[in-house]
C-alpha cells in the first residue's frame, strides 16, 4: 500500500492535479515541479494507489510533510496510509514530522488530528497564518 517512490512524474501529477493543486503551495495555481526536491536524497517521498506524502528534511530526524491524496483516497484509505507513513518514517530515523494547515481547511485539520498529529502553534507566512501540527516518534 505504501512504498518509497522516486517517480517524479507521478509526484508532479499529484501536486498539479485539479483536486489537489489549489490547496497546496503558494498561490494554488502555478505549476509545481517537485523534481529537484525528489533529487535531494535527504527528502523522502512515499507513494500509494491514491496519493503520496512528500517528507521534506527540515533538520536532524525531522521532516515537514506535504499530503497529496486524490478524492477517491480520502477518508479510511488516507488514514491507513498516514499510519503506514509514520511507521515507515520512524523506521528510517524520523523522530518528528510536522505540517502546516491553513485555518480555513477544516477537513485537513480533522484528518491531521485523526492521523495522530498534535497542535503545535501558529506560523505566520507571506500567505498569512497557518496552524502547525506535530507528530513525534
Amino acid at each position: 500500500m505504501l512504498k518509497r517512490t522516486f517517480d517524479a512524474a507521478r509526484i508532479n501529477y499529484l501536486a498539479n492535479h485539479l483536486d489537489i493543486r489549489p490547496h497546496i503551495g503558494g498561490d494554488g495555481a502555478s505549476i509545481i515541479d517537485m523534481t529537484d526536491a525528489m533529487a535531494d536524497g535527504d527528502n523522502i517521498f512515499l507513494g500509494g494507489e491514491h496519493g503520496a506524502f512528500c517528507c521534506i528534511w527540515s533538520g536532524p530526524n525531522a521532516y515537514e510533510v506535504h499530503t497529496m491524496v486524490l478524492p477517491q483516497g480520502r477518508g479510511a484509505w488516507a488514514l491507513a496510509f498516514a499510519r503506514l507513513g509514520f511507521a515507515y518514517m520512524a523506521a528510517h530515523g524520523a523522530r518528528q514530522i510536522w505540517t502546516m494547515v491553513h485555518p480555513d481547511a477544516r477537513n485537513v485539520k480533522a484528518f491531521t488530528l485523526r492521523a495522530g498529529f498534535k497542535p503545535a502553534g501558529i506560523r505566520i507566512t507571506g500567505l498569512g497564518p497557518y496552524n502547525l501540527f506535530d507528530w513525534r516518534a
